[in-house]
């Protein structure tokens, strides 16, 4: 295998620019690989330095001369003498192993010698990197030509010199590429990719020579999913960046769906193997990412755009290298790199949703700029307010004469009454089509040394979503139903930079800053337990932030017995989450509560620094065996502020004759000035002085892991990590200065060995133990309340770490180079399993949440996943994939959970853990005309989405269902592309159920859209 690769650089790599008598040409190789950053000079004069391709050039008069090469501390000098009517090829492979001599060839050829040949190889590809079989290679010059076989692949050999080539098909345009130079016994490999002729007729597009040529040179097998999956030391799936561009899935979220064992939750949490956000691990280019979840650890995904995306990969096995956290599996999210070359997209995208596009929903009152993501101040929290109200947490009403420290005059409470908006009525509004726009630029820039380059991309989109025939028949709480409707503006921008250098250094610095705001207005009207109509609003804006700028570098060192390297990530990142005046009301039998009106303003600010460097030795032992040492350190510190206001509404002295009915307006007859003035109605500050709070969350870790080469047939991988996490959450607001700490450090091993029989099997098996650390609002010893539902939260300071023992087995069959078959066991053993849980409560308190550590949780697991070409022609391919999971698992509940729940739920599954799991992709391409067809389906079966009180009532569920997309690709010509979805095609209904009875359900509906992408060339 090695052999090959060295073919593969050696012929890559010697494409010159010129062809001149007297001309020197230069090649450096590192082992397999083109060495590029290397300069070069000739006599003193330097020529500059290695290409890419390990190449340089330069032109000499006749006599002796020195070559000298240089990069670092290495000073190089090869002398040779030549006429100047000859040409000089100089080819010289180093080594990394200790002791080797580079080997140097020099070889003279007069100007006019074509006695010498060499060749040209490559493959022809289209623009869907299928091959092309009987496509025409002729060599202009050399008076040859060749066809390329089944596999696209064509080799001719001419003798040394300078060609064209030219390239041709009956059903693609031709292609030409120039100043191709074979030198003398090596070659030159020329991969070309062929657009269809018929695209650009139809659509009378001016036809362009433009081709790509490939220069191969080391092997990568990180290149595609399949091979990241195959070649990955532990239990790894993978989505690269063609399968994203193929599923058309606008975000992370959705395109994790796709993957075996993991589904997504309220399309934005990830659960992986049947396990929430707390025994998962996200990062970000390496890197660990804040929170905009005030009440969770994990991170929202559907804030990360796949436009921006290099791949995703989810590492089910633990290692040492990852957080000790990563129980169910680490997201790694790859954002994209250097450009391989010039790019310069533009695109814009459209969506119409069958079922209330163009038609009225619900809406409310906002600012001028919501359509750009950004509330104009409209919605801000009235200063004067806050400093009058202590914070938002006292307004008394009194005589000030009596007591002026407490009191406030009639008028001034007026006066901070009316200081807010008055936007409370809900209306209709046309929904609007879905709508985005796109562009994207990068290059990449040759330098003396290596090269620079950048790229950047921004998006605007704007989305509306509406649940259609939405219905409430809970029989414990409201039956009736309801209006939601939620307008989406997303606003992202993205940014990489940096530079290669020498063989394999290169330092990057990547920016990204991602928005979301949400527009939603709800109106539910319904029954309660006690036959009361019940009609209530809450109109929301909540603009999502997340910002990061990391520096990342990797950097090799060569030494006596191999190259070392040097990995460092550096981070600075923060998350926002600004949801300000909130609004909720509700009517009790048509009269407005004014125990239950509520405006909120809440502001949530993580910020994130990160550091992590690791450093990998290789150790060559014995005659065909290797171990790689690799040890690292990472510290990690996040800090949280969260402020939060409230404000109601009471009756003044003179309120009672105040009419509050469902059919009077808010705006103009309840809570006008002159209402306040007349003291009809009254402000009220409800600020808790736990809403708001801060805490800050450490971790320190160090890890040694190795992994072991044993021939061609084992490799084993072990190591530990020691990882210190603390906690601590406080109240500022607090008179006692409430906090709560949590300190935990440990030991966490890991060992996974891959067994080959033969090539294309492998056989894996993995042990390792993992923890999970207790969330913020988990562990708090005061109040707090969802900032969705306004359900009590109580924490649990006595919350403690749970402790897990991970077991795994997985055989895969790689049968060719896109085609795989894998089967997986998997085991998790928890000790004290932290769960989302009822209080020991009554009244109201009783229909809030608490969280308890349970006693003891299993689950067990398999995955089946696979991948075959059904139909693999020379004009089309078919292919099919697939994968199902099946998750069991089994919580033994703590006695308090026993008695609350009931003693039927011992033994029930996690909550919000899938049994089953399963997605399967049929696609079909039509070379010729460059179309692409895919039909996707994804599964999940039911799953607890809230537990309940009582042995009776058991707990919410949501429903399982089937999910169905189309999408289709069609390529006009190299630089215009159009791509059309169908989403949602069953537009299968949303169902929650308790006791088998159906609690909640809506639609939301069947989307058609459509994107067009312009590359300038």
């Amino acid at each position: 295998m090695k052999k090959s690769y060295l073919g593969m650089g050696l012929v890559a790599s010697l494409v010159s620019q010129h062809s001149l008598a007297g001309g020197l040409y230069v090649q450096l190789f590192l082992d397999d690989a083109p060495l590029r950053g290397v300069e070069a000079a000739l006599d003193g004069e330097p020529l500059g330095s290695t290409d890419s391709r390990g190449s340089a050039e330069g032109e000499f008069s006749g006599g002796e001369h020195t070559l000298t090469l240089t990069d670092d501390d290495l000073s190089f000098p090869i002398d040779f003498d030549a006429a100047a009517d000859e040409d000089v090829e100089v080819s010289i492979v180093f080594t990394s192993a200790s002791g080797d001599e580079p080997q140097v060839s020099v070889r003279k050829f007069s100007a006019g010698d074509v006695g010498a040949t060499g060749y040209v190889t490559g493959v022809i590809t289209n623009t869907a990197n299928a091959p092309v079989p009987g496509a025409t290679i002729i060599v202009g010059g050399a008076g040859k030509s060749v066809t390329t076989d089944a596999n696209g692949i064509y080799q001719v050999d001419v003798p040394r010199g300078e060609y064209e080539l030219k390239v041709s098909h009956p059903e693609y345009k031709d292609a030409t590429v120039s100043n191709v130079r074979v030198l003398a016994d090596l070659g030159v490999t020329a991969q070309i990719k062929l657009y269809a002729e018929s695209a650009a007729e139809t659509m009378q597009l001016p036809s362009t020579a433009l081709e790509e040529v490939v220069v191969m040179g080391v092997f990568n097998p990180m290149q595609d999913a399949g091979s990241m999956e195959r070649f990955a030391t532990t239990i790894t799936n993978a989505i690269d960046v063609e399968m994203l561009e193929r599923f058309g899935d606008s975000d992370v979220a959705a395109a994790l769906n796709r993957v075996v064992g993991v589904a997504v939750t309220d399309s934005k949490y990830a659960t992986v193997r049947g396990l929430d956000g707390r025994y998962i691990s996200s990062t970000l280019n390496g890197l660990l990412m804040p929170s905009t979840d005030p009440q969770r650890r994990d991170v929202q995904l559907d804030l990360f755009p796949t436009n921006i995306l290099g791949g995703i990969e989810i590492q089910k096995s633990y290692s040492p290298d990852q957080l000790a956290s990563t129980t169910g599996g680490s997201i790694k999210i790859n954002t994209k790199g250097l450009p391989d070359e010039r790019v310069f997209k533009i695109g814009a995208s459209t969506a119409y949703n069958f079922d209330f596009t163009g038609d009225d929903i619900i809406s409310h009152r906002g600012s001028d700029t919501d359509w750009t993501g950004f509330d104009s101040g409209l919605r801000g929290l009235p200063r004067s307010v806050v400093n009058a109200t202590d914070g938002g947490t006292s307004l008394t009403v009194c005589d000030p004469a009596i007591d002026p420290d407490r009191c406030t005059a009639p008028l001034e409470a007026a006066r901070l009454g009316v200081a807010f908006q008055d936007d409370y009525n809900i209306g209709d509004k046309k929904a609007l089509p879905d709508g985005g726009l796109s562009i994207s630029y990068g290059d990449r820039i040759p330098t003396d040394s290596g090269e620079f380059g950048f790229y950047a991309a921004g998006d605007y989109g704007y989305s509306t979503s509406d649940r259609g025939d939405a219905r409430l028949n809970n029989p414990l709480d409201v039956t009736g139903g309801y209006q939601r409707a939620e307008e989406t503006i997303s606003l992202n921008g993205y940014f990489v930079a940096g530079y290669e250098y020498g063989a394999a250094n290169e330092v990057l610095s990547k920016t990204s800053l991602l928005r979301s705001s949400e527009d939603t207005t709800r109106w539910e009207s319904g029954v309660d337990l006690e036959d009361s109509q019940i009609d209530s609003a809450i109109l929301q804006w909540v603009e999502r932030q997340f910002f990061s700028q990391a520096f990342t570098g990797h950097n090799e060192f060569e030494f006596d017995h191999g190259t070392h390297a040097l990995d460092w990530r550096l981070a600075y990142s923060r998350t926002d989450r600004d949801e300000p005046d909130r609004r909720q009301y509700t009517y009790f039998n048509g009269n407005l509560s004014t125990s239950a009106f509520e405006r909120r303003w809440s502001d949530l600010v993580e910020d994130s620094n990160d550091i992590s460097v690791d450093y990998t030795i290789p150790l060559e032992w014995g005659s065909s065996n290797m171990t790689e040492v690799k040890v690292g350190v990472l510290w990690s510190d996040k800090q949280r502020e969260v402020e939060q206001y409230r404000f109601g509404i009471r009756l003044g002295d003179n309120g009672s004759d105040l009419d509050l009915g469902l059919d009077q307006d808010l705006e103009k007859d309840v809570f006008p000035y002159y209402n306040f003035a007349l003291d009809r109605v009254r402000l009220q500050a409800n600020t808790a002085d736990t809403d708001s709070y801060d805490s800050e969350e450490e971790i320190q870790a160090y890890y040694l892991t190795t992994n072991t080469e044993l021939g061609e047939a084992w490799s084993v991988l072990l190591g530990a990590r020691f990882e210190d996490f603390s906690q601590a959450l406080s109240y500022p607001n607090e008179a006692n200065g409430n906090s709560n700490e949590l300190d935990y450090d440990d030991v966490y091993p890991a060992f996974n060995v891959t067994f080959r029989p033969i090539e294309d099997i492998q056989l894996r098996a993995g042990y390792s133990e993992t923890v999970s650390y207790p969330g913020l609002i988990e562990r708090s010893e005061s109040l707090s309340y969802d900032p969705v539902t306004d359900d009590p939260i109580f924490g649990n300071p006595d919350l403690q770490v749970s402790t897990i023992e991970n077991y795994d087995l997985r055989a895969e069959y790689y049968f060719s180079n896109d085609e795989s078959i894998s089967l997986a066991f998997f085991r998790k053993d928890i000790d004290k399993p932290v769960e989302r849980a009822l209080p020991d409560a009554s009244g109201s308190a009783a229909s809030g949440i608490t969280f308890r550590n349970q006693d003891s949780a299993k689950l067990n697991g398999i995955e089946l996943d696979a991948n075959m070409n059904v139909l693999d022609e020379t004009d089309y391919l078919m292919f099919v994939a697939g994968n199902v999971s099946y998750i069991d698992s089994e919580v033994e509940l703590s006695a308090d959970s026993i008695r609350l729940e009931g003693a039927n739920a011992n033994g029930r599954a996690l909550q919000g853990q899938s049994e089953w799991l399963g997605n399967i992709q049929l696609g079909f391409d039509h070379y010729p005309t460059e179309q692409k067809f895919t039909l996707l389906l994804n599964y999940f079966d039911d799953r607890i989405f809230r537990i309940a009180r009582g042995a009776n009532t058991g707990p919410q569920i949501e429903d399982g269902r089937i999910i169905v997309d189309l999408t289709y690709e069609k390529m006009f010509s190299e630089s215009l592309t159009l791509e059309l979805q169908v989403k949602n095609l069953l537009n299968e209904k949303v169902e929650y159920s308790q006791n088998n009875n159906v609690i909640e359900s809506y639609e939301n509906g069947t989307i058609f859209g459509a994107s067009i992408t312009y590359q300038f060339n």
